[in-house]
């Protein structure tokens, strides 16, 4: 997922801001990572929710910053832990894992998964290098390769653009009214100025562990299914699935909210989620929102993907402009959006993302559907 746009802010404004809490300085993490190691940190943030999800299977779903973390897909083995996806920051896997071990369990972490390269899911990475300096890291063929030609730029370009964003971050601040705007603001300076300190010295954690298409890896516990099934979200998005538990994990490549297309497939999407859709599970945790229950999700959201890259291919060949197949494309016009997807992307949005303080149900949808068809206008010769 790509620096959030700032489209986001939860109706439970109040719940879901631990304003002061959710920011770990540079200095905090340094003296917590020891401690971390080997103990539960009690007065570390809880940055997630954990849910219980199947017997030894949780999902850390990830509270609203405005620059997000992903959910995290907890597997609890016989002697240890594997943990798929590693957030923004090192200081948010400091966190977590210090509230696995008051919530879970002490078992030290033997796997670090990286669904894919985006910023969001890998640049804490280097925190359970930290933590667990022997687990290994591990990702697909493509991912890797990304992760090595694209982190370093993208992490530089995401502290520049955070710092670019500070003054008028304040500036809105200072002139804000109600309670809610001040809280926002408050939030969104306090933030970014947490992310630019922590990330300035960043460097990229590269898997040391890759494969194609299929790695297995056997336990007492469960077997767990480490699988590529073809382009999506990015290149390189693996799942990890455990038969014995019914549950799949999937970075972003299925998630809660409206698809990011800009590094995206949008041809081969549908047809991949459809591959997702043949595991036998009953549980899915996506990179981002609530765990989801069943199937029907990963067919709509096929559907949805689908259906507007086929509009927009089409009113793209016609000579269309962007900003005219912008206005044309509406989630009204949209099968997939109206049959229930629609409602879910707007419920999933308004409570997980960060939106701006009076942002409608319908103004959140009508955003997400005009960024993807821009992505998707983009995309149209990826393959």
């Amino acid at each position: 997922m790509p620096i959030p746009s700032r489209r986001g802010f939860v109706k439970n404004l109040l719940g879901g801001l631990w304003t002061g809490a959710a920011l770990l300085e540079q200095s905090m993490f340094r003296a917590n990572v020891a401690r971390a190691q080997s103990q539960s940190t009690p007065n570390l943030p809880e940055l997630f929710d954990i849910e219980k999800v199947a017997d030894g299977v949780y999902a850390a779903i990830a509270k609203p910053l405005p620059l997000l973390n992903c959910n995290a897909a907890i597997f609890e083995q016989e002697k240890d832990l594997l943990l798929f996806d590693a957030h923004a920051r090192p200081s948010a896997v400091v966190s977590l894992v210090s509230q696995i071990r008051r919530t879970i369990s002490k078992k030290p972490v033997k796997y670090v998964v990286n669904s894919h390269f985006h910023w969001d899911h890998t640049q804490g990475t280097p925190g359970y290098r930290r933590i667990a300096p022997q687990a290994s890291v591990i990702s697909s063929v493509a991912t890797r390769e990304l992760l090595s030609s694209e982190a370093p730029k993208r992490a530089k370009q995401s502290i520049e653009q955070a710092l670019a964003q500070l003054p008028d971050h304040r500036r809105r601040l200072a002139s804000a009214v109600s309670p809610a705007e001040k809280a926002y603001w408050d939030l969104m300076v306090r933030d970014t100025e947490a992310y630019s300190t922590e990330m300035k010295s960043y460097q990229p954690e590269l898997p040391n562990i890759t494969f194609e298409k299929d790695l297995i890896l056997h336990d007492k516990a469960h077997s767990l299914h480490l699988a590529w099934r073809g382009k999506g979200h990015t290149a390189g998005d693996v799942m990890v699935y455990s038969p014995e538990k019914k549950v799949v994990a999937t970075g972003d490549l299925m998630h809660g909210f409206a698809p990011y297309i800009a590094d995206g497939y949008p041809s081969l999407w549908p047809g991949t989620l459809r591959e997702l859709a043949r595991f036998d599970f009953d549980h899915l945790i996506g990179g981002h929102g609530a765990v989801q229950h069943g199937k029907q999700v990963v067919i709509q959201k096929a559907n949805y993907l689908e259906e507007l890259t086929t509009r927009v291919r089409a009113a793209s060949q016609s000579g269309q402009t962007v900003d005219q197949i912008q206005n044309a494309i509406t989630p009204a016009s949209l099968k997939s959006i109206t049959g229930g997807y629609g409602d879910f992307l707007i419920g999933s949005l308004s409570k997980y993302l960060l939106q701006v303080p009076g942002a409608s149900g319908a103004s959140i949808l009508e955003g997400a559907v005009r960024s993807n068809v821009a992505d998707i206008h983009s995309r149209l010769g990826a393959a």
